[in-house]
């Protein structure tokens, strides 16, 4: 049976990378959640070989194609099944370094998000990070007329689904406990979050011509720009 995969995977896969090697410690437990054909985190185990990677997702239906994708990479484990928007969020680690999300709060209930963040509050070691990509909203209003576009395509598939407010997914983390966070500009409109329960003022970031530091204290770098 051929793997299941998707474009925009392949496309964006590096980009994500090259922010999370600004951010990832050398070695420790990584979790990702809504990890599906495992195209992400088998790409990231490789790359990341210091790490420990625990894919899960809501259902078990792609798990074959993650234990595939998985079969000469000894660091990333047996999917986990996982539903961010139910109860039982119980996980076989006590913690974690890092908990990755990729293009997941978009198309799915609120609750999943909401579900994340409290996964996260329970799980990431204190001085452990949040990572989020995809789509968002600013203030209220779409960055893209594209982002536009795909909102209410996603709204007409499920009126629980949408591109979701920066500002509100902030405010979530912060009643978490993840009271810092840098955003980093990626292509195709979409934005990579970071998320730390801590004040990590030891993360070092070269900038670029195009980086800015904006009067909020957020971080804002563009991936095409990362060396």
């Amino acid at each position: 049976m051929e793997l299941p995969s998707y474009p925009s995977t392949i496309n964006n896969r590096k980009f994500i990378a090259d922010i999370l090697n600004l951010y990832l410690p050398k070695n420790g437990d990584v979790l990702e959640t809504a990890s599906g054909t495992g195209e992400h985190i088998c790409y990231f185990g490789k790359k990341f070989s210091g790490l420990r990677w625990q894919p899960s997702d809501k259902s078990s239906e792609l798990f074959w194609a993650i234990r595939v994708r998985a079969l000469e990479k000894s660091n990333v484990s047996e999917p986990l099944l996982l539903d961010l928007s139910g109860n039982n969020l119980r996980v076989k680690e006590k913690s974690y370094d890092v908990l990755i999300n990729i293009n997941m709060i978009h198309i799915a209930p609120w609750d999943a998000c909401l579900g994340l963040f409290r996964l996260a509050k329970e799980v990431i070691s204190p001085d452990g990070i949040i990572y989020l990509y995809g789509p968002f909203k600013v203030g209220g209003s779409h960055t893209s007329e594209s982002n536009h576009r795909f909102d209410i395509a996603l709204r007409g598939r499920n009126s629980s689904w949408g591109v979701r407010n920066l500002e509100d997914v902030i405010n979530i983390a912060k009643n978490c406990g993840f009271f810092d966070y840098d955003v980093h500009e990626m292509p195709v409109n979409n934005k990579s979050i970071i998320f730390k329960k801590n004040n990590q003022a030891n993360i070092s970031v070269k900038m670029g011509k195009n980086n800015r530091v904006s009067t909020s204290g957020v971080l804002k770098r563009r991936a095409m720009d990362l060396p």
